[in-house]
């Protein structure tokens, strides 16, 4: 088998979560380039941004096949539906987890300091971040059982693996929530327990970003920056490699991995 189709995707079929994001996006541009066909699933599918970028995909990979789904992950009935509307697909390739509760700078109870974090929000993240991914896996494994080359992808962080250094938010309204950190953690360890109990014919792997840069106050970007051993913060174009890497049969020896991508952040 040449390099290049060790890579290809071509005739393959994806299901990316928080397919609108904006690494969502980027996952999708990736999985499009190596020629795969794509389920992009978010919720509020409605907006120009979004209806756009689905066009343009159609618009540029002409002989591939695009579908979009609405579906709040936070919902657990809106995951039972989203089973129904999948129902035309009898068998997919890829599943890649990317959908993640991040809540905002004024989510109250969420990022603030733990004393404020509250209960209502701790079981909406692990819902969304968590508990929605082990419910879809449950629910496209037999779609997944009947391809030949399946990868499972989950999309964990840093703060799955190292603890917060709170330096790096001194001076900013940014913080690091407890109910994120524990769902990513929960996340890696159901990528190892998964990899051993869906296999052979399923690899599942998962992925650790750094932080992404997207125009955070200049005092944290300075500040996470001088963790980092390459000295800036990633790009969403810097997961490309691994995300084609472990979707395509180049990776067909690789499973139960959490792969760190963080500039060496935590070395």
């Amino acid at each position: 088998m040449t390099i290049l189709k060790i890579f290809s995707l071509k005739n393959k079929l994806s299901l990316v979560t928080g397919a609108y994001g904006y690494l969502g996006k980027q996952i999708c541009k990736t999985l499009a380039d190596a020629g795969s066909n794509i389920i992009l699933i978010e919720k509020g599918i409605e907006t120009n941004s979004s209806k756009l970028f689905l066009k343009n995909l159609k618009k540029k990979y002409r002989n591939q096949k695009f579908y979009s789904y609405s579906c709040n992950l936070a919902s657990s009935l809106e995951r039972k539906n989203l089973r129904f509307k999948l129902k035309k697909f009898n068998k997919m390739d890829i599943f890649i987890n990317n959908a993640a509760f991040t809540g905002k700078e004024t989510t109250k109870g969420y990022v603030e300091k733990f004393e404020k974090q509250n209960l209502k929000m701790w079981a909406e993240c692990l819902e969304v971040s968590l508990t929605a991914i082990f419910d879809l896996t449950q629910i496209l494994l037999p779609k997944l059982r009947k391809s030949k080359t399946c990868s499972i992808i989950n999309i964990s962080s840093i703060y799955g693996v190292y603890g917060p250094d709170w330096s790096i938010y001194q001076g900013t309204k940014m913080a690091n929530p407890a109910s994120y950190a524990a769902a990513k953690a929960g996340l890696i360890q159901f990528t190892k327990w998964l990899s051993k109990t869906v296999g052979p014919t399923i690899r599942v792997n998962s992925i650790s970003p750094g932080g992404i840069y997207r125009k955070q106050p200049k005092k944290f970007v300075n500040a996470y920056v001088k963790k980092t051993s390459l000295k800036r913060m990633a790009k969403e174009s810097d997961f490309d490699g691994i995300i084609l890497l472990l979707a395509s049969d180049a990776s067909k020896y690789i499973t139960g991995q959490n792969i760190i991508v963080d500039g060496g952040w935590g070395s």
